[in-house]
């Protein structure tokens, strides 16, 4: 009990500390939108996504968040339109951080098989915070209501992004940054939470064993394996992994932390291991993805019961266009 006290805290403790804590997925490459507004229209024709995850659920309203996105291919103008709401909940006290953005993005041709890609994110962000469910000192000294507990209104600001993609047929790298505008987040009113640039670089390599047809544009079996960083001042993470993809299936795992880095003694990075299974329906207009984040950190699988998260990608296209060539993305999940 007192260790389920302790962990408690160090949860309470990292909303405190972390306000700006951002928004992340385990399958980030299927909520492309979300990582890199150049990724924006990188498909034949429409593409739909959406994305739950529930991290920690062993702590009591630890992190839950939901995505969707819409994207479409301008192929008569190099382009790409689209949009996404996300939302994250968090806390005894339920903070709710909703986002709402869109995107466009440019692409221009560098070769037969490679491509470059630029965008920008335009946002409105909303914050707000539930105090009025939690117990303040004052209310355990006088047992009347605390004068803490009186609600909080709700805050909004613009958030703009922008990132590059260099997208090839068998590797993509790609660097996104959010929060260029450096919005004040505060929930008080106070310029004290200016949000930093938070900068991602991602990119992978992908090894195709068997494809059908001389152009191989059916792809029946590969290996692709691929990174994320991302950096927010003096705090980075880094996912490193791979995944195999046979037929229909796709298996992955993959690793959450820098082992080599501590930011104090005794308090190594690692944070957890993460164990992907996706489909796709035959005529490969649906992917399915789901997985497990197994917790390596501290805290504990015990504790935190680890994470799941589960992916809809959903193209449609005219056959004509389907039957183009078009540099569609490398990465699934």
């Amino acid at each position: 009990m007192r260790k389920k006290i302790i962990i408690h805290l160090v949860v309470l403790v990292t909303f405190i500390q972390l306000p700006a804590q951002e928004m992340q997925f385990t399958q980030f490459y299927a909520s492309p939108l979300f990582l890199n507004p150049a990724f924006t229209g990188l498909t034949y024709e429409h593409r739909f996504t959406a994305t739950y995850r529930n991290q920690w659920p062993g702590i009591k309203r630890a992190f839950t968040t939901y995505m969707a996105s819409y994207d479409y291919n301008i192929s008569s103008l190099k382009s790409g339109i689209g949009g996404f709401v996300v939302q994250d909940r968090a806390g005894t006290s339920n903070l709710v951080t909703t986002q709402i953005g869109g995107n466009f993005a440019y692409s221009a041709k560098i070769n037969k098989t490679t491509e470059f890609r630029g965008g920008i994110t335009l946002a409105v962000t909303q914050k707000k915070l539930d105090n009025t469910t939690l117990i303040f000192n004052d209310q355990l000294i006088t047992g009347s209501p605390s004068q803490e507990s009186r609600g909080i209104e709700p805050t909004s600001y613009a958030d703009i992004g922008t990132g590059v993609l260099i997208n090839s047929k068998n590797y993509w790298f790609g660097v996104a940054a959010k929060h260029i505008n450096q919005p004040n987040a505060s929930l008080t009113g106070k310029a004290d939470q200016i949000l930093p640039v938070y900068i991602t670089a991602h990119g992978g390599y992908r090894y195709i064993i068997s494809a059908l047809g001389t152009s191989k544009s059916k792809i029946e079996e590969f290996i692709s394996a691929s990174i994320n960083y991302r950096r927010e001042q003096k705090y980075d993470q880094l996912d490193i992994g791979a995944y195999y993809f046979k037929s229909i299936i796709n298996v992955g795992l993959w690793y959450r932390g820098l082992p080599f880095k501590r930011y104090k003694p005794g308090y190594p990075t690692r944070e957890g291991i993460a164990v992907l299974l996706g489909a796709e329906i035959p005529d490969k207009n649906l992917r399915i993805g789901y997985s497990y984040d197994i917790t390596i950190s501290r805290l504990g699988l015990n504790n935190t019961y680890g994470a799941h998260e589960i992916t809809l990608v959903y193209e449609v296209a005219k056959k004509r266009k389907r039957n183009r060539r078009v540099l569609v993305s490398c990465p699934k999940f």
